[in-house]
């Protein structure tokens, strides 16, 4: 009897470890190319929204590198500059004040990719432009945004 239980137990612990599902990537589907937007993880994301995402995931990086005192050298000015004309989710408020704040923001940017002495002070620069935008645009980055400054 308990030879049989081992038994039955191990054919059934081989059997489940070969069944395989093909894994299925549906986290991003396309829905809208006129409007820009994407599902992601069941929400709609407009193309703005996606890159400001993926700005964040990389100044966060940034920020630890920075942090343990590595000088960093980054070569994402020509993807960030798409914050100029990427679909946004309420293409209202990209207005005259958006355009200079994300003028500002590239500038601020292109000085920090290009210094390699005070990269902390250079990166604090670039984030205030940041805040400042998304205080008068979109709120709900700020405090994550905060949580990259670097202190002094």
């Amino acid at each position: 009897m308990r030879k049989s239980i081992i038994l039955v137990t191990l054919i059934g612990f081989i059997w489940s470890c070969t069944q395989s599902e093909e894994p299925k990537d549906t986290s991003i589907e396309q829905v809208d190319t006129e409007k820009g937007m994407k599902v992601v993880n069941g929400v709609e994301r407009s193309e703005l929204a996606l890159l400001m995402r993926k700005m964040y995931d990389e100044m966060k990086l940034v920020k630890d590198s920075l942090d343990e005192g590595l000088t960093v050298k980054t070569d994402f000015y020509e993807e960030f500059k798409r914050i100029q004309t990427a679909h946004a989710t309420e293409p209202e408020k990209i207005d005259e004040t958006y355009k200079a704040m994300a003028d500002a923001f590239l500038s601020n940017y292109a000085s920090f990719e290009q210094t390699s002495q005070n990269q902390a002070e250079a990166f604090n620069i670039m984030l205030q432009n940041c805040l400042v935008c998304h205080q008068q645009k979109c709120p709900g980055p700020v405090k994550a945004i905060n949580k990259l400054k670097i202190k002094p």
